[in-house]
């Protein structure tokens, strides 16, 4: 800010135009495109969420003709009766049996285009399946386990199992399967069970849409989310989805929001399917609906580049009308800098530099006035001075003259009268010294007991003095005169009003790295009232003869001096005595108060 208030009108002018177009324009093209990619983004989301609607009509589709088919292979007569035989009976019929099993697959597959694989497994033994090899899972199998498992809690309904992949290396073929407890319908005793393994391209086949392009990424997951199939990468098929907000998406059952995908900004879309609980997972990246939203962009720069340039010609054309008489302006100024006077602007207009071409003409004239009135003052202050010199004379005079009663008193024997004109000759000379605002408490307790020792003569020893001073705190600083109106305060309206003998203490102490000042008298103490307003530092309701006059030139003083850094504690019990403690920062000789 400080070098643009620096520039000259000329430049500030061409600067404050281009703002005033660049920053409207700016927000208008930028909040335009924020719009627009939004609204975009909306409608890219809701047709790709209902493409993925259409795609898990499809998956419930497959899903409900692999449970028909299951269902048919259960209730088929042949396969009730195969499984009903026992295990021992000859290598003949067991072939035979074979051949019709086999048969029946070839039947129930023909028409189909899936790549899945049936397994018929027997409780007597027998083993069916349409692969070139039986896993051993199913040969030796535990019927605690996995889809077996599942399979004996369903009792009969067909259950889905997804198959994991423990290495993302390892490639997944086989990625979910169907299972189904086979009993006799009749006697509803357990035969065996069936499982039917889907292939991962069978699922790909349905979910692959035209609408797949580009960097898009689908994945299709289980209620765990397991990735099931996705396209076109399938490296992390059989693995659960390694995503930051993937409990959002379990939880949901539908939506769109935007995200960080591989470190890129895309927009998430997900549904999900009602038979199985299946989750379809769309990435869709950001680039592809910024990059159809450019015109918007292209528009707002162009149209910015324009407001630009005309903003810099309007510039120069006012500041050719505007500075130039103020750069003449300006040179009047610098001749009445070096003394020249006499010069005026010539005024054309009223407009703004004709009024303050004016001012300028009226200042010059009021400035030589001021000048003239500025060499009288300075006679008349040289004439004040003086006087004030000589009435300097008047506090020397009588310290003199205190000092030859002190004389005259010791030669006639009267030593009290000496000790009060001594005391109150070192005060007085104390007061007139005002070439520092600050003193070191040594100092200042000197001219405490000069004061004390008047007070003791003329009050013939009504209290008694006891002082409390580290050592420490002998060299500490403080303002000038600050005891002794405390000190003041309690002699006069806390011990004068005692009937009996009283004590005055001061403690002078440094603790935990403060100076504290605390001045205690056993005098008659302070009204409850009076001690409230007094500690609430109202001042203004104390009456002029009662406690807080000299009080309040203490505090008064000790916030100018300290600000807040001061603390000032008054507590006071009637007829038992008052106490002010005042804790201040120290400060020792050489150091300043800031």
């Amino acid at each position: 800010m400080n070098r643009f208030m620096n520039l000259n009108l000329r430049t500030k002018l061409t600067i404050i135009f281009m703002m005033l177009v660049i920053i409207p324009l700016s927000l208008l093209g930028f909040f335009s495109y924020q719009k627009s990619t939004n609204m975009m983004q909306e409608q890219m989301s809701s047709g790709v969420l209902d493409n993925m609607k259409q795609i898990n009509k499809n998956l419930s589709f497959f899903a409900r003709d692999v449970e028909q088919l299951s269902m048919y292979i259960f209730r088929n007569s042949m396969v009730q009766e195969t499984l009903a035989k026992p295990g021992d009976r000859s290598r003949l019929e067991k072939y035979e049996d074979y051949k019709a099993m086999q048969h029946l697959f070839e039947t129930v597959l023909g028409p189909k285009t899936w790549e899945i694989r049936i397994y018929i497994i027997g409780l007597n033994g027998d083993r069916y399946f349409t692969g070139d090899f039986l896993p051993t899972q199913y040969d030796k199998y535990n019927e605690n386990w996995g889809i077996f498992r599942k399979a004996n809690q369903a009792s009969g309904t067909m259950v889905w199992d997804t198959h994991y992949n423990v290495r993302k290396i390892d490639p997944q073929e086989v990625v979910l399967s169907a299972g189904r407890q086979l009993k006799d319908i009749g006697t509803e005793e357990k035969l065996g069970y069936l499982i039917i393994e889907i292939l991962e391209p069978s699922l790909a086949g349905i979910h692959r849409t035209n609408r797949d392009q580009g960097e898009e990424q689908m994945f299709l997951l289980d209620s765990q989310g397991y990735i099931i199939s996705s396209s076109p990468d399938k490296a992390t098929v059989g693995t659960r989805m390694e995503f930051t907000d993937l409990d959002r998406i379990l939880s949901g059952r539908e939506g769109y929001f935007g995200t960080k995908w591989h470190d890129k900004r895309h927009i998430l879309v997900y549904d999900t399917e009602e038979e199985a609980g299946f989750k379809i997972v769309k990435f869709v990246p950001m680039d592809q609906i910024v990059s159809k939203n450019s015109l918007i962009r292209n528009i707002t720069f162009t149209i910015t580049a324009i407001g630009l340039f005309v903003s810099v010609w309007l510039a120069y054309f006012l500041s050719k009308t505007v500075t130039k008489p103020l750069e003449g302006l300006i040179q009047l100024m610098k001749k009445v800098e070096i003394g020249r006077l006499d010069v005026r602007f010539p005024t054309k207009y009223k407009d703004d530099i004709g009024i303050l071409g004016g001012s300028f003409n009226r200042m010059t004239q009021r400035l030589r006035e001021l000048i003239q009135e500025g060499y009288e003052k300075q006679v008349r202050l040289k004439d004040a001075e003086l006087k004030a010199l000589q009435a300097q004379i008047t506090p020397h005079f009588l310290y003199n003259t205190l000092e030859t009663v002190n004389w005259m008193a010791k030669m006639k024997g009267v030593p009290d009268i000496s000790k009060i004109v001594v005391s109150l000759a070192e005060m007085l000379r104390h007061s007139v010294k005002k070439d520092k605002e600050l003193v070191i408490i040594r100092e200042e307790i000197t001219q405490l007991e000069h004061y004390l020792t008047i007070q003791q003569i003329r009050y013939r020893d009504r209290f008694q003095v006891f002082w409390e001073v580290d050592d420490a705190a002998l060299n500490c600083q403080i303002p000038s005169l600050m005891l002794q109106p405390l000190v003041e305060n309690a002699i006069t309206h806390g011990l004068e009003m005692k009937l009996e003998e009283g004590t005055l203490r001061i403690a002078i102490q440094v603790i935990e790295r403060k100076l504290q000042i605390k001045i205690t008298d056993d005098g008659v103490g302070i009204k409850a009232d009076v001690l409230q307003s007094l500690q609430q530092k109202q001042f203004s309701i104390i009456q002029p003869r009662h406690t807080g006059i000299g009080l309040e030139n203490v505090v008064r003083r000790l916030d100018i001096y300290y600000s807040d850094q001061a603390e000032i504690i008054i507590d006071s019990e009637q007829n038992k005595g008052t106490s002010i403690t005042i804790k201040l920062p120290i400060f020792r000789t050489g150091e300043k108060l800031t």
